[in-house]
């Protein structure tokens, strides 16, 4: 129910370029497997990857290569016969087909490589999300859904998930690419409604696999409206900080929780009923309820509060 938020490590955000490469054996072929960056680019990736909600369909590529084809010629041989009688003369042609080969070219598609960029679109896998998180996705630009989508690839990759581009990230994306590592779980979000009763719903794969009553928080402590990534989790923590009227509180053994915004996270909470605004801030729902959310909340979820 507290505010409190753990410190995190945030790196900065890159600038456009080929990345440098740590190390004297990557800086010896950096020169061949150095990839620009570029958000558009990290699009495309992500997508491919499936860590983003969306899919990239590549434009069909220019196309070369030949084949031969087959073709029949008829000519006419004629064959003359002559049957002179007192009153005429008769004559009588034989045509005889024969035939030739002749060369087409015919187009191949040429595959470009993987880590290029790539003409194409972008699809909605799960059309049925909620238009809250739909409507802050575009294309090249460095977008809440976009930021979630890298933290669950750096928390995969075993690296620090700030959310932001660095040299390390970058270099494992381009070569997850290279070699089609996808996301080995499936794409979840998660829906708060502040309308009364209050409730939430866990997309999974962009279906609704579970939902729960809820309690958001208070008019002097509300719960932010917007849409967050999960940034760190704890299957039990302490609370503490100050109640509304400057009272302090300290709550051990809470469980199942997992922060999106600030201080605000998910989790369980013991109250005598849910539904409607009772916390400080962060979004409360039943014990049993809470331990069947927390395993689809990995770091990097999306969490959208409305």
């Amino acid at each position: 129910m507290s505010r409190w938020a753990p410190n995190l490590v945030v790196t900065g955000a890159i600038t456009l370029g080929s990345l440098a490469f740590p190390t004297l054996a990557q800086a010896t072929s950096a020169r061949s497997t150095a990839v620009r960056f570029t958000i558009r680019l990290e699009d495309q990736y992500l997508a491919e990857l499936h860590y983003l909600p969306v899919t990239f369909v590549p434009t069909s590529s220019s196309t070369t290569g030949t084949t031969s084809t087959t073709s029949t010629t008829t000519t006419t041989t004629t064959t003359t016969t002559t049957t002179t009688t007192p009153s005429s003369t008769t004559t009588t042609s034989t045509t005889v087909p024969t035939t030739s080969t002749t060369t087409t070219t015919i187009p191949k598609p040429k595959v470009p490589p993987p880590t290029q960029l790539q003409s194409g679109s972008f699809v909605w896998r799960y059309p049925s999300l909620p238009s809250v998180v739909r409507s802050q996705w575009r294309v090249g630009s460095n977008n809440v859904v976009l930021r979630g989508a890298l933290m669950r690839f750096q928390d995969v990759e075993g690296l620090a998930t700030s959310g932001s581009m660095d040299s390390a990230t970058w270099r494992d994306l381009t070569q997850a690419v290279r070699e089609k590592h996808k996301d080995p779980s499936s794409y979840n979000y998660v829906y708060v409604s502040k309308t009364l009763p209050e409730h939430l719903k866990l997309y999974v794969n962009g279906k609704v696999s579970f939902s729960s009553p809820v309690n958001t928080g208070i008019s002097v402590a509300p719960t932010v409206d917007g849409t967050f990534a999960v940034y760190v989790r704890f299957t039990t923590t302490t609370m503490s900080g100050l109640l509304p009227d400057g009272t302090p509180y300290h709550d051990s053994g809470i469980p199942w929780v997992s922060y999106f915004n600030g201080g605000d996270a998910l989790h369980g909470f013991i109250r005598a009923s849910y539904g409607w605004p009772q916390s400080l801030g962060c979004v409360e729902m039943p014990f049993a309820e809470a331990a069947v959310l927390w395993p689809h909340t990995p770091i990097g979820t999306l969490v959208s509060v409305q």
